[in-house]
């Protein structure tokens, strides 16, 4: 009986315990991709851990650099930033999309940061949620009368919120804030992170 054949058979035989993983019967050259793949494997996530913390170094500085155009009266979403080599070059990309937290405490600390400049920052958009997964045929029964007769009550179904959301071009109209408050700002609202390409 070959290798392959016994751990077949051991497959086969019924078993109240968890199987667990079994050796495989290799080649060489099997034996040998499995060596280069785990040096690659490896080596690529040694590198994304090196860009990481060189894409770090780099937005850090480059957001400096935005920070000061802004407040300079040049607000620009992207830069390019050139190496040593003349070869090397990223661009460096912002877009006006931020995450608000919607919480009483953090929405009074934003409104006292923001101040007179909140009404032109925030709205708040009226929200609806489904309450459960659509997959209720009951619920999906009742929708569907609902909708035919338009007598339906939307707090059967749906929840009714408010939810603070960003207004179109908040990236720029941040800077209208000192520099002070723009740092207190920013550990409340966060904007996207920006992109090296």
């Amino acid at each position: 009986m070959s290798a392959f054949d016994k751990i077949a058979k051991k497959s086969e035989t019924p078993s109240s315990k968890k199987t667990s993983v079994v050796a495989a019967v290799v080649t060489k050259t099997i034996a040998k991709a499995v060596d280069e793949f785990v040096i690659i494997n490896t080596t690529i996530k040694s590198a994304e851990a090196d860009k990481k913390v060189l894409e770090t170094q780099i937005i850090d500085y480059l957001r400096q650099q935005q920070d000061k155009l802004a407040y300079a009266g040049q607000f620009t979403k992207s830069m390019s930033a050139a190496g040593l080599d003349e070869k090397s070059r990223v661009t460096f990309v912002t877009t006006d999309r931020f995450t608000i937290p919607q919480d009483d405490a953090s929405l009074t600390e934003i409104k006292r940061v923001t101040g007179a400049a909140y009404e032109d920052m925030f709205e708040t958009k009226r929200t609806i949620t489904m309450k459960e997964v659509l997959e209720n045929e009951t619920l999906l029964n009742k929708i569907a009368a609902v909708c035919a007769k338009a007598g339906m009550v939307l707090s059967e179904v749906f929840e009714v919120g408010d939810k603070v959301v960003a207004k179109s071009g908040l990236d720029e109209k941040q800077y209208n804030l000192s520099s002070e408050k723009l740092d207190i700002f920013r550990t409340l609202v966060k904007q996207y992170k920006p992109a090296l390409k």
